[in-house]
């Protein structure tokens, strides 16, 4: 049997502090809108209006420049935009960082990425594999072929890990933490070592299992808190696609191995998972041709869209990106390679006013670590922390709650197939 060693999280819970501060009752919410407290909660409903719970679980809370700006004017959708709003106390997503469960992510960077889990899942529980488990996983892993990816791999170890599990529906909330726990290992276990890598056996966290299975480079200690910060900074951010489809999959009590994997399949799109990629492409061609020139051939190719820049949900700079390329500074700091990637970012940043955001520092990552282009794809793994949070929070509202309705188009005569003759 495997077993990681975990911190334990009373200390990260102590330092919560009460999440009401500053906050609306729903008294208080109702009053500034003129309606009454039925109407209130009618427009959280239909999610017209966000809520939050207190850390009792019971009383509902408003933010009251939400609920100004709604008294001011209604917000209305761009062409195309399908909003949803749903209540959720797992991530607060704001400009100026993320906090987990109310204690910001800033504060937890330091923390193992399994304790996070456990504070993300609101219980603690061993983390640990049984050796036959991990036999049919290995029996599977060495099946495929060499170069399968990384996604495909933690599919397949998913899948695997459910078919082998009979008790694969069992919804409770104790169940589903250890579920969570089986198949974040058994993506580790999926993994092949890369060559020349050393396997650090039964020592060490996520992360520093995780590491020989992306890189040869060595397991200094600096580096591996790279990436279990970066596991951590990645695993939840709201209602990103790949969560959004995971809560649908939960609201039909689909089973948490299915939930991840539809989540898996989600967060596989070019504009989610795989962003990073283009990062470290184009850090590897700024050494080859220097950031100028590297720069101007991907601005000739797809005009003002440079890969690591800009997001949905910030207007202004990506917190996460600022916590993991200070981290990534410090631990490549005798690195003559990091000058070339620093340039770049500055050239980004200052000369073309485009904002990096987290999947900058993701490709740098990846390029510095020797991890060729899958670096940034530890996003698979670390997203399935998020996804099992939001899966056990998801299973306490009603089931099947969404139901978009279609509007019905008649095609028109170039939409119908030609007629053979």
């Amino acid at each position: 049997m495997i077993n990681v060693d975990f911190i334990n999280v009373d200390s990260i819970y102590a330092s919560r502090v009460p999440n009401d501060a500053g906050l609306l009752t729903a008294a208080e919410a109702a009053a500034r809108l003129g309606v009454k407290r039925e109407t209130l909660y009618a427009y959280v409903s239909r999610g017209v209006l966000q809520r939050t719970l207190s850390l009792d679980g019971r009383t509902s809370l408003f933010d009251p420049a939400e609920v100004d700006g709604m008294r001011a004017t209604r917000r209305k959708p761009s062409d195309g935009e399908i909003t949803t709003v749903i209540a959720s106390s797992i991530t607060r997503v704001e400009e100026t960082g993320l906090r987990y469960r109310d204690v910001p992510v800033a504060d937890l960077l330091d923390h193992r990425f399994e304790s996070v889990a456990d504070l993300l899942w609101e219980r603690t529980g061993p983390w640990s594999l049984e050796a036959n488990t991990i036999e049919q996983l290995h029996r599977v892993r060495d099946a495929l072929p060499a170069d399968t990816p990384l996604l495909d791999r933690m599919r397949v170890s998913t899948a695997t890990l459910s078919a082998i599990d009979p008790l694969r529906n069992d919804a409770s909330t104790e169940a589903v933490c250890r579920t969570g726990r089986r198949i974040l290992l058994g993506m580790i276990e999926s993994i092949p070592l890369v060559e020349g890598a050393a396997d650090p056996g039964d020592e060490g966290g996520i992360a520093a299992r995780l590491w020989p299975r992306l890189t040869a480079q060595s397991p200094i200690p600096e580096r591996i808190a790279v990436l279990n910060a970066a596991l951590i900074a990645l695993a939840d951010h709201g209602l990103a696609a790949s969560t959004y489809a995971a809560r649908i999959a939960t609201s039909v009590r689909a089973d948490p191995y299915s939930v991840v994997l539809t989540g898996l399949g989600a967060v596989a799109g070019l504009l989610h998972g795989f962003a990073s990629g283009g990062v470290y492409q184009l850090v590897q061609r700024a050494e080859d041709r220097g950031a100028e020139s590297a720069l101007a051939e991907v601005l000739a190719r797809s005009g003002d869209r440079v890969p690591g820049t800009g997001h949905s949900v910030y207007r202004g700079v990506d917190p996460r990106e600022a916590m993991l390329m200070e981290r990534i500074t410090a631990a490549y700091a005798d690195d003559p390679r990091l000058e070339t990637a620093l340039e770049l970012r500055a050239l980004v940043s200052e000369r073309l006013d485009h904002l990096v955001n987290v999947d900058f520092p993701l490709g740098v990552f990846s390029w510095l670590g020797d991890m060729g282009d899958r670096g940034g794809e530890c996003i698979f793994l670390a997203r399935t922390v998020g996804w099992i949070a939001h899966s056990i929070e998801e299973r306490s509202e009603t089931p099947v709650r969404f139901r978009p309705q279609a509007r019905y188009v008649r095609p028109g005569p170039s939409d119908l197939p030609e007629r053979s003759r």
